[in-house]
């Protein structure tokens, strides 16, 4: 069985698992807000991951 994790350890956990989620995020809506990219299109309807 997994050990209990400390309240420091279940927050730098959190912080891990969501830093990189958050940047690429915020990578994708600085390059579609700022530079003006498009969003990626496929025969014009836009392009989503299966199941949403």
């Amino acid at each position: 069985m997994a050990q209990k994790l400390s309240p420091g350890a279940k927050r730098l956990r959190t912080i891990i698992v969501t830093v990189p989620f958050i940047v690429t995020t915020s990578y994708i809506l600085y390059k579609r807000l700022v530079l003006g990219e498009q969003p990626r299109v496929n025969d014009g309807k836009p392009v989503r991951p299966k199941g949403v």
